[in-house]
């Protein structure tokens, strides 16, 4: 089954992660956001109204090693065209 999220679900999803993560690795809210360079004001933005920059947000998961998880959103891929695929399609023929 499909399952959609609004972006408030996904953000909440993803901040209930971090704190997962940011408690086991015992670092305080106060702490994380001195290491990330994010205001503390903007990080309790974060957890209380489930708002915040995509580039906090970055700083966020790096201090915490968790922007591998979002690495597919930035791979790089190639794109081919029709025409490409169909010509690789009869090498293998």
């Amino acid at each position: 089954m499909i399952e959609f999220n609004t972006p408030t679900e996904i953000i909440s999803l993803a901040v209930s992660k971090i704190e997962k993560v940011r408690k086991k690795k015992k670092i305080t809210q106060k702490e994380l956001s001195l290491k990330s360079g994010v205001p503390y004001g903007s990080y309790r933005e974060m957890v209380d109204n489930k708002s915040i920059s995509l580039k906090n947000f970055i700083s966020i998961l790096q201090v915490l090693d968790m922007f591998t998880e979002l690495k597919c959103l930035v791979k790089n891929t190639e794109v081919k065209t029709i025409a490409q695929m169909r010509e690789e399609d009869k090498k293998w023929k």
